[in-house]
């Protein structure tokens, strides 16, 4: 899609000015779960409302909304049904983006994007200025956002984490470090695939804290162990194959340098950096990964998408040579690099 073909009229502006609507009326179907109701069939809004605890009328004019843009379908009795587009609000569709939306349309995204305009005039992140703290602090003292905010980071990874399987060889790994690695899906989903491999996710306390628990009710915890620990002081030694999704574009050019070079400490001649991040295409061909790193840029001091040639330069000051760049079908790039000198 060429920029020319996304429309040039005053009613083409008017919708993308008015998307936040939009994205708002999805996290309020997402926060009541509309589409797991919807799973068995067409059901009466009345129906809807009375599961939901909400007041019909006002159910109804959301849903109406929503499905004038195919986001569900409503017959001539206001029974509504489920569309391709509001299959991926089912709780257990997979890649379901239930729990992203409602992050979305949360405060913590809401009242930060309100003070773009001082983000755009300090360089400074709103989110700080809204809320006074950084998004990782504010998270660790606000348990219910922080848990929204790792479903939905899950949520988002099934579908990636499947293509990252499909299009790198992780064969011959017998250690897999997963640095800033979260609820370790990456990692697991990496050792159900190679059952001869085991592998470290290291992270914050508190999202260790909740991370390995959840990992240990489900029974997979055997080969992937979780550690606490701070990427900027250093990483755990020994592994073959180093992997930061999602990490480096959390921070600026200098925060960033300090992660990788404790990679590369930690590795061995033969060990294998995978930087696993959006990446910006050149010139005006449309990408999500602009708009994403719009958020970076309200969310986190420093916070940015890459283009491939800002992460080569990067890795290349952290002592690492890029060996290869493998596209993906979900919108993110996996960046192979070896260590050097």
């Amino acid at each position: 899609m060429t920029n020319t073909e996304v429309g040039s009229t005053p009613a083409d502006l008017l919708r993308m000015l008015t998307g936040c609507w939009l994205s708002q009326a999805i996290h309020v179907v997402a926060r009541l779960g509309i589409a797991d109701l919807l799973r068995d069939g067409a059901t009466h809004c009345t129906a809807l409302a009375e599961a939901t605890q909400t007041q019909p009328d006002a159910l109804y004019r959301v849903l109406r909304a929503l499905a004038s843009v195919s986001i569900f379908a409503e017959d001539e009795d206001r029974r509504f049904r489920l569309t391709p587009l509001s299959e991926h609000l089912r709780t257990d569709a997979p890649g379901s983006l239930r729990a992203f939306a409602v992050m979305l349309g949360g405060q913590e995204h809401w009242r930060a994007w309100e003070g773009i305009l001082h983000t755009v005039k300090t360089g400074q992140p709103a989110f700080e200025h809204v809320f006074g703290t950084p998004p990782f602090q504010y998270f660790e003292a606000h348990p219910d956002a922080a848990r929204i905010f790792d479903e939905a980071m899950t949520s988002r990874s099934g579908l990636e984490n499947a293509a990252i399987i499909t299009a790198y060889d992780f064969a011959g790994a017998r250690t897999i470090v997963d640095v800033g690695g979260g609820q370790g899906t990456l990692l697991t989903s990496i050792l159900e695939a190679h059952p001869n491999a085991g592998g470290v996710v290291v992270d914050v306390p508190h999202v260790v804290a909740r991370s390995s628990t959840g990992m240990e009710r489900a029974g997979r915890s055997a080969r992937c162990k979780f550690v606490a620990g701070d990427f900027f002081s250093a990483v755990p030694a020994g592994g073959d194959v180093y992997l930061l999704k999602r990490v480096i574009h959390d921070w600026d050019d200098e925060s960033a340098q300090r992660i990788l070079r404790n990679c590369r400490r930690a590795m061995s001649a033969s060990g294998r950096l995978l930087l696993i991040e959006p990446i910006i295409p050149p010139g005006n061909e449309p990408s999500f990964n602009k708009l994403l790193d719009l958020l970076l840029l309200v969310w986190y001091a420093g916070g940015r998408e890459r283009t491939e040639i800002e992460h080569e330069a990067l890795l290349g000051s952290a002592d690492f040579k890029v060996s290869r760049v493998i596209a993906t079908n979900v919108g993110i790039g996996i960046i192979e690099a070896l260590p050097v000198g």
